[in-house]
């Protein structure tokens, strides 16, 4: 018999136990525990934030066993969300992060996301303004291939636009061909890419929209 799964709220009480996931999956989907001296230190930049300052759009996957063994995180307006995570987060990172390693303390990649809280660029990117919302996911490899991938996405997309977004976009690692391949599937699309990253985005139906024009149809119907 296959294991269940259950899409839940996240809450702050899931915060370590997303940050091990995040770690798990963060190479490209693959484990980057031998990549990182901090364990915590990749959960504090991606995942973190999104439970403390978009806490009504952060979920995770969990098993029989209450363990949680994936997440789906989101912003409505990521412009606003980046304020308040400069504003909100990056000092709390800079004070337990104070200097940038440099020379030979810049053994793994822990240095780089240090470097970012210290270094963070804010900036408004006008390609992104149909698809204002961001979201990002994760699942450990015991969760994938079941179906749950799908439906989380299925779930933080319907409640993006409970919430009134327009649309979506989320950036993933150019080598990482399994979740292009899973994006793609569920109908995101290409809008940017350099050496490094992809950029995806879907935009989500106008129902008020499409319910005005089916009204407007049936009208010339009746009248015609």
């Amino acid at each position: 018999m296959s294991e269940s799964y259950n899409i839940r709220p996240c809450t702050i009480a899931d915060e370590d136990d997303a940050i091990t996931v995040c770690l798990k999956t963060g190479d490209a989907g693959n484990d980057a525990s031998l990549l990182y001296d901090d364990p915590k230190l990749l959960g504090y930049r991606y995942v973190s934030p999104y439970i403390h300052l978009s806490p009504e759009l952060a979920f995770v996957l969990e098993d029989s066993k209450e363990n949680v063994c994936g997440y789906v995180l989101a912003t409505l307006h990521n412009d606003i969300f980046c304020k308040r995570y400069v504003d909100e987060w990056l000092p709390k990172m800079k004070q337990l992060y104070p200097t940038i390693p440099s020379g030979e303390e810049r053994g793994k990649k822990d240095w780089q996301i240090i470097r970012s809280f210290h270094n963070y660029n804010l900036q408004s990117l006008k390609i992104f303004d149909d698809y204002p919302s961001l979201l990002h996911i994760d699942l450990l490899p015991k969760a994938q291939g079941k179906g749950y991938g799908t439906k989380m996405m299925h779930h933080i997309e319907n409640e993006l636009q409970r919430h009134g977004s327009k649309g979506v976009h989320l950036e993933m690692a150019a080598n990482n061909a399994r979740a292009f391949r899973f994006y793609t599937k569920l109908g995101y699309t290409v809008l940017a890419q350099d050496q490094y990253t992809i950029w995806l985005v879907h935009q989500f139906l106008d129902f008020e929209f499409m319910i005005l024009q089916s009204t407007i149809r049936l009208d010339s119907l009746c009248n015609d």
